[in-house]
């Protein structure tokens, strides 16, 4: 289905998506009608300690899930950036020099930002974020939490509640996480696997995290230097992080295919977009934007000061999703699996690879079809987790479309 142009929706399931303001408020209404064939089922963390700190949370057994089917690859021998990349001033996690330096040194700073409902955009601060991750959360939705290592940012938001998935991000990633809210489960989980580590609205004073008034209402947002600055004040000596994983190179000599365009639909009223700016060498996200009864799709901008988003890499990494219920999932990273598939975008392209990561307390990597590692544009990267069975599949000439599947 090409939704480029303009999508018409039922008008019932279009009042229950205007009338769903908040996510707590779709909850309240039952189960809205699920449009993506969405494979539900119940799946089985792998046996690592932070999963099964998950699975006995939330009170549950999950069934066994079927395993990604590996792709034929070449050994691979991890060769990571030099250890002393950081002390030479090099962000770890773009490639290029840190705004601020010392900040190398410290924990990045994870801030959940709401996507949902689409009141709440635009968002804040994503682009002076190194890494943006966006993951399903249930009913058709996605949420984005945004890593702040090399720089900083006043103001990030709008904050969202948080996920399972927001522990996990801030222990491979070792950093402290800021969100609005959690429910008893994730709550659970951040006491502990991330003591001291996890702040949530009203429990780290202004300016650190800030409920502000503007044109959408009331919204919260995070000052990253203030609240890595509290963080610090709470803990003893901070050891030192190491977040080397990713390789970098200007130069793209072999792709598999042109990539001008790429869109990820999550239903037919839920879409992000990429397309590529020649000029800026970046992708330019579009989104899903419903007004009077059609959905359309827009460019996205920063709400401080209207420029539009813009990466330089987008990375789809094909992901296990544990679903403990409608709204409670986790991602499994399958640490030491380095056969699980990714596709990167970058200048245009489009190039196949694997994605792993060593432990829970390590970033991801990227793997190559001949096993080497697979090399990033120096620049931000936005980061999609989808379930395994999702598919992208060609339309025409340069254009992607990729239908989210949990499973």
């Amino acid at each position: 289905m090409n939704v480029r142009g303009v999508v018409r929706v039922l008008p019932g399931l279009f009042l229950l998506l205007i009338l769903c303001v908040s996510f707590s408020a779709c909850l309240s209404r039952g189960t809205p009608p699920i449009l993506t064939p969405a494979a539900l089922r119940q799946n089985s963390p792998s046996p690592n300690p932070a999963q099964r700190q998950t699975q006995a949370a939330a009170a549950a057994t999950p069934t066994p899930i079927p395993s990604s089917t590996p792709w034929t690859y070449a050994t691979y021998t991890p060769t990571l950036p030099p250890a002393d990349l950081p002390a030479a001033g090099i962000n770890p996690l773009t490639g290029l020099p840190a705004q601020d330096r010392t900040l190398l040194d410290k924990r990045p700073v994870l801030v959940k930002i709401a996507n949902w409902p689409q009141n709440l955009r635009p968002a804040a601060g994503l682009n002076q974020a190194d890494l943006v991750f966006e993951y399903y959360i249930g009913f058709q939705m996605n949420h984005l939490a945004a890593l702040f290592h090399g720089r900083d940012a006043d103001k990030v938001g709008p904050l969202a509640p948080a996920r399972l998935v927001d522990a996990r991000l801030a222990e491979h990633y070792q950093g402290i996480v800021a969100y609005a809210s959690a429910d008893s489960t994730v709550e659970k989980i951040f006491a502990e696997v991330l003591p001291d580590r996890a702040f949530a609205r009203g429990f780290a004073p202004c300016p650190a995290i800030c409920t502000l008034t503007d044109t959408t209402g009331e919204n919260t947002f995070v000052d990253t230097a203030a609240l890595r600055a509290y963080a610090g004040a709470e803990q003893d000596a901070e050891p030192p992080v190491d977040l080397l994983g990713f390789t970098f190179d200007p130069r793209l000599s072999v792709w598999d295919a042109d990539a001008e365009t790429f869109s990820l639909q999550y239903a037919d009223f839920s879409v992000m977009e990429w397309r590529f700016d020649g000029e800026s060498d970046q992708y330019v996200l579009y989104q899903d934007h419903a007004e009077q009864g059609a959905i359309t799709l827009v460019q996205s901008s920063d709400r401080t000061d209207g420029t539009h988003i813009a990466f330089e890499n987008v990375l789809v990494l094909f992901s296990n999703y544990i679903e403990y219920n409608p709204s409670l999932y986790d991602v499994d990273f399958r640490e030491g699996d380095p056969n699980q598939r990714a596709l990167l975008l970058r200048d245009g392209k489009l190039i196949h690879g694997t994605w792993s990561s060593d432990d829970p307390f390590s970033p991801v990597y990227l793997i190559s079809k001949t096993g080497a590692p697979l090399a990033l544009k120096p620049g931000r990267t936005w980061i999609i987790f989808v379930g395994t069975n999702s598919k992208a599949v060609q339309t025409s000439s340069g254009e992607w479309e990729l239908v989210f599947f949990l499973q």
